[in-house]
């Protein structure tokens, strides 16, 4: 089987689907979520490498599992190493309680990397929605429900866990952080107001 690089197995599968609520094609997603993973922080390029794969193809198994791209064919068509399957693994949501998997991926540096970066590129993508709509569709109003309680246990269990790469400003969790918490901020005022209009 000839092998593929992560990019252009995400490009065949998403093609030129949308982002919900935006004029935006999905392959921009994981690339958006390359970029909030700041890379060009870590100075270990095997682990770049491990962390740039993952990061394109943190959805595909979670979206095309049942089409057959299950961790274990993608490993084989992209020629993931053990700790990148793993990782992907991870970060592809199972039946679990919600807290199980996020508890488990957050046990990780690199799954917090690449959460952070992906809900940090969601809820981007959510803003841009709300922006244009001039406010919550009943959608993007649900999804941010969804989102408000994750991120919440997701910066707690960064709390918890990762105080020390916090407090270092070089680090991209310490980057994440600021980063989600702003976005984050944003997002809560707009939810709150629109809540208070119902």
């Amino acid at each position: 089987m000839s092998q593929t690089n992560a990019m252009e197995l995400v490009e065949k599968l998403y093609g030129t689907k949308r982002r919900e609520g935006l004029e935006k094609y999905s392959v921009q997603h994981p690339r958006d979520v390359v970029d909030y993973c700041f890379l060009h922080l870590q100075k270990d390029n095997i682990r770049i490498i491990r962390l740039l794969n993952v990061a394109i193809l943190h959805d595909v198994v979670e979206d095309y599992a049942q089409e057959g791209y299950t961790v274990e064919r993608v490993q084989s068509l992209v020629g993931l190493g053990p700790k990148e399957a793993r990782l992907l693994d991870l970060i592809a949501r199972k039946e679990d309680p919600e807290y199980a998997y996020l508890r488990d991926l957050f046990a990780i540096e690199d799954g917090v990397i690449v959460k952070l970066a992906d809900r940090i590129a969601n809820l981007k993508d959510l803003q841009k929605w709300v922006d244009k709509e001039q406010g919550f569709t009943e959608r993007a109003l649900h999804l941010f429900e969804k989102y408000r309680y994750e991120t919440v246990a997701m910066l707690d269990l960064v709390i918890l866990h990762y105080g020390e790469q916090m407090q270092d400003p070089d680090h991209p969790i310490s980057r994440q952080v600021e980063l989600l918490q702003e976005v984050f901020k944003d997002l809560e005022a707009r939810y709150k107001e629109e809540k208070s209009k119902n």
